[in-house]
């Protein structure tokens, strides 16, 4: 039987979700209970606030759109209402992501050896380990875009309204998903269809939406993301070059594969999955909003890791010497990078990039948070705290205002009122 006729089989994809688990579980073992990222502390407890009946946008301010809080409480609902709980249901999303990865990868390639890394691989890519089961909107994005692809790429009408709905559930995640759902739109095979089902489920999320929460969602989702000021661009500049030097491995491997594409086992799924790069990549300019950062390269490896891939594989089929050395050169240095961040979380020099003074390291070791948290307990019950969102949530303890977000509280006039409410909530331990 041919290759391209075969399937992927049940061994290769038992050794996939053997390894994988087995990753996930190695990877929970190094992250613990560590601190890494302050959205994932502010979504984390505004699920918790959510779970437990508080009204979004009325009781408390939310900067994004309703889905991301109430996936937190769903899985803080599902797995416990703990930072174990939350780091366990957010490692079956990113199997999720690592299982179309394996796909997307067998149908590039007709590889089982390329499919199972790449899948294997989509764990511990740079941003995806550093951003490791982080309650983020990408974090949900990433499967949401990349199965989008997967769907587009098919024939008939089917796959084409499932790849609009996925994109538009993503950007119901958030906003500025917008830039990649449509470009994965436009690469589907029936383009019309696709473009046409992103706009129905976008706009019946958009109004089930406003006639849940009204005005208010309106004020937190769009009016104060505009009142939060933007970045200069030597802030920006030193994103966007750290986001090259970790994407700098994958594009180079993806770009083997535009000389293999017209011999690449799926070329539809091909171009979906670089216009899937192509608008996530576009995100890098939503860095100019004042607020935002990095994890949007979570949403941006996905697509180029199932390009490169396919790049790797045809280099390594045409016996292209220059090109198996490229490969060989940009997968030694992510394998550094990685290495650089599982080994020393708290300084990763090679994960940072070169010559910069700080890079995206880790905040606390689960021993300083241990720590946080047992100073935390120790307050009186009852006393808010105005420290880390983090660090409450993990301790248990109400924030001031119950307002976990103050970043967007103390940018956005809009949400003045949510702002006093946490300034009249005295006194604060610490």
């Amino acid at each position: 039987m041919s290759r391209a006729r075969r399937g992927l089989g049940a061994p290769a994809l038992a050794a996939w979700a053997l390894l994988a688990i087995l990753v996930l579980v190695l990877l929970r073992v190094w992250q613990g209970d560590a601190y890494w990222e302050f959205s994932d502390g502010v979504y984390a407890l505004s699920g918790r606030l959510v779970l437990d009946g508080s009204a979004l946008y009325r009781d408390v301010a939310a900067a994004q759109p309703p889905p991301v809080y109430y996936a937190g409480a769903g899985l803080l609902g599902l797995f416990g209402d703990s930072v174990g709980g939350l780091r366990a249901g957010l490692a079956v999303v990113a199997l999720v992501t690592s299982l179309l990865v394996l796909a997307c990868a067998w149908r590039l390639t007709r590889s089982r050896a390329a499919a199972v890394s790449a899948g294997l691989l989509a764990l511990v890519t740079p941003w995806a380990l550093r951003e490791h089961a982080q309650l983020v909107p990408e974090t949900f994005a990433a499967p949401l875009l990349l199965g989008a692809a997967l769907a587009g790429a098919r024939p008939g009408r089917g796959g084409a309204l499932l790849a609009g709905a996925l994109a538009g559930l993503a950007v119901a995640f958030k906003l500025a998903f917008a830039l990649p759902a449509l470009a994965v739109a436009l690469a589907a095979r029936s383009r019309a269809r696709a473009l046409l089902s992103l706009v129905v489920a976008g706009a019946v999320l958009a109004g089930g939406f406003l006639l849940a929460f009204g005005e208010p969602l309106l004020d937190g989702a769009v009016r104060a993301q505009r009142q939060t000021g933007t970045a200069t661009l030597r802030y920006v500049g030193g994103l966007w070059t750290q986001a090259g030097w970790n994407l700098l491995p994958l594009l180079a491997c993806a770009a083997l594969a535009w000389p293999a594409r017209r011999v690449v086992a799926d070329p539809a799924l091909l171009r979906a999955l670089a216009a899937a790069a192509l608008g996530a990549l576009l995100l890098l300019l939503t860095l100019f909003k004042h607020g935002s950062y990095l994890t949007v390269v979570v949403a941006i490896e996905p697509p180029l890791l199932c390009l490169a891939a396919a790049g790797v594989v045809a280099a390594l089929r045409a016996r292209s010497g220059g090109r198996v050395a490229l490969a060989g050169a940009a997968v030694a240095l992510g394998a550094l990078q990685v290495g650089s961040l599982l080994v020393a979380p708290g300084d990763p020099r090679l994960f940072t990039r070169p010559l910069a003074a700080s890079g995206p390291a880790r905040s606390l070791s689960s021993a300083d948070v241990d720590r946080a948290v047992a100073r935390l307990r120790a307050c009186p019950a009852g006393v808010a705290t105005s420290g880390r969102p983090y660090l409450a949530f993990a301790a248990g303890r109400r924030i001031a205002g119950d307002q976990p977000d103050r970043f967007i509280v103390e940018h956005a006039p809009v949400l003045a009122r949510f702002r006093e409410r946490a300034e009249r909530d005295q006194p604060r331990c610490p």
